[in-house]
């Protein structure tokens, strides 16, 4: 399957200009497209600060990260998962837990406002996964990163 690469950012929608006050008929009804990236994460990547080829374009909103965790890691401590960018791994998402699998949306996470507008500048995301003893010899899981490019909210 081919894939189609835009610079963006991309809205869609029929009506691109408001001309009245009528919804469906004149009324502005363009959106900016959901965009995600996804990284993979291992047992192997315990105890640093991992950078990625994840770069989330400059003044994007993060809207959701999702987190599947396809086998459970096996510290014999707490297995805590941090996602933030380069220098700061912990911007947005700190200290949480990955040792049963499932899949996690951290949509209400504490550090939601650090979502609302990464910069001025693109941000390369890096991650880090404390084991408590460094001593898991299982664990794999990917998160995605889903947000809205250039959207440029202001607080």
């Amino acid at each position: 399957m081919a894939i189609t690469t835009f610079s963006g950012p991309i809205k869609a929608g029929t009506i691109r200009n408001t001309t009245g006050a009528t919804a469906g008929t004149n009324m502005q009804n363009t959106g900016f497209v959901v965009m995600s990236q996804q990284v993979q994460f291992a047992f192997g990547d315990e105890g640093a600060d991992v950078n990625t080829t994840a770069v989330i374009p400059a003044n994007s909103q993060i809207i959701d990260i999702k987190i599947n965790v396809e086998t459970a890691f096996n510290d014999t401590g707490a297995d805590l998962l941090d996602i933030g960018v380069v220098g700061n791994s912990d911007l947005y998402v700190n200290d949480f837990d990955i040792n049963a699998t499932g899949s996690f949306a951290l949509g209400a996470a504490g550090l939601c406002a650090n979502w609302l507008d990464v910069g001025t500048t693109d941000v390369q995301i890096a991650f880090i996964y404390n084991g408590a003893n460094n001593d898991a010899s299982t664990g794999a899981g990917t998160f995605t990163i889903m947000y809205a490019q250039n959207i440029n909210i202001t607080a």
